[in-house]
């Protein structure tokens, strides 16, 4: 996350020194778009993504299971 920071006030720097500094943002960029810091990241990222999915599906089957035999609902109102 930090290096997300530090890429905007770069690029914040950069946008003042001109053309020049442009490259520098990008070289930037590829430094740590390939980073092991950011890899990491999105990996947690997606293995959480993939929990919260497969427990929704979960959730969502358990809802949708026919009821037990002899299960009624009752009337609320």
């Amino acid at each position: 996350m930090g290096a997300m920071v530090g890429l905007v006030i770069g690029y914040m720097l950069g946008a003042r020194g001109g053309k020049d500094s442009w490259a520098e943002i990008q070289d930037s960029w590829t430094t740590i778009t390939t980073s092991e810091e950011v890899r990491d990241l999105l990996a947690g990222g997606v293995t959480m993504a993939a929990d919260l999915v497969q427990r929704g599906a979960g959730i969502i089957a358990d809802r949708l299971q026919q009821p037990e035999p002899g299960a009624h609902l009752r009337r609320v109102a």
